[in-house]
């Protein structure tokens, strides 16, 4: 019988895995590809991960012809794996309407917001337009983005051949998502201590990151040049929701987009750490 062949392929799959074991290494990289040694799981802090999901998927899939669902779907994913890429991120999934990138190393939490932006910003110049004219539709193309850091386990899982992924196990990815969830449309979400790392960041990435350059309509502000304080903040702090389980009080939202005359040079700013040719 099928069910019994099932069942006895669990219990020697579980006594097989409790008499290897488990062991824990630490490294400093998130891996493309996670290690497939038996019972051995990769250990890495630091680990920045960025969660981009696509906003009423679901009513999308259920109330539009196949075609403009299929077209939402190819340019929000294609879009998304272009710039965790671009932004080098160490690894990169997609889960249906989603998609997350991992950044780890010094500076990965700027890289991650600085990719999370350019998805914003592009989302609502590029993407939403070219959609709505390719799939003949007036739907909106909007995305919710979250950020969040921490420590990660990973290996990979499943059976031999093509039938195995990599796990992620630790909360950033999970919280990501969460806050993903919480983005209004086309907005960043990040906990409060990813956001506790930009305030204290060098006062040029404090600068680029948190500040506005200080472009208000016709008026072209002075960009990096302008003192911190003296323009208004880009981001809005406001409470946790407690339904989500989150280990932290706060949030922060980003609401704005890359300024066309500044945008540039405040993102090279914010990955680097230094002013664009310095």
């Amino acid at each position: 019988m099928i069910l019994d062949e099932v069942t006895a392929s669990v219990a020697a799959q579980l006594d097989d895995q409790a008499k290897l074991g488990v062991q824990i290494s630490t490294h400093d990289q998130v891996p493309e590809t996670g290690p497939a040694n038996r019972g051995v799981w990769w250990r890495i802090g630091n680990v920045t991960a960025v969660f981009a999901d696509m906003r009423r998927s679901t009513d999308l899939s259920t109330s539009e012809e196949p075609r403009v669902a299929a077209i939402a779907y190819t340019y929000f994913i294609r879009t998304m794996t272009v710039i965790l890429d671009r932004f080098s991120a160490r690894y990169i999934d997609i889960q249906g309407d989603g998609i997350f990138g991992l950044f780890s190393g010094k500076g990965s939490a700027f890289m991650g917001a600085a990719a999370a932006i350019t998805m914003k910003t592009e989302m609502e110049r590029a993407v939403a337009a070219r959609f709505n004219q390719d799939a003949s539709t007036e739907r909106e193309l909007k995305a919710g983005v979250g950020i969040d850091q921490g420590t990660l386990l990973v290996r990979r899982l499943g059976l031999r051949g093509t039938k195995q992924n990599e796990v992620w196990a630790g909360r950033p990815v999970s919280v990501a998502a969460k806050l993903s969830s919480l983005a209004d449309d086309n907005q960043v979400v990040v906990s409060d201590r990813v956001f506790d790392g930009y305030q204290r960041a060098s006062r040029l990435r404090q600068r680029a990151l948190i500040w506005s350059c200080g472009c208000s309509g016709g008026t072209q502000g002075a960009g990096l040049d302008v003192p911190i304080g003296e323009t208004s903040s880009l981001w809005e702090k406001v409470a946790a929701p407690g339904h989500l389980g989150l280990d932290f009080e706060s949030v922060y939202r980003l609401k704005s987009l890359w300024c066309k005359r500044h945008g540039a040079e405040f993102c090279e700013t914010i990955v680097s750490g230094k002013r664009p040719g310095g």
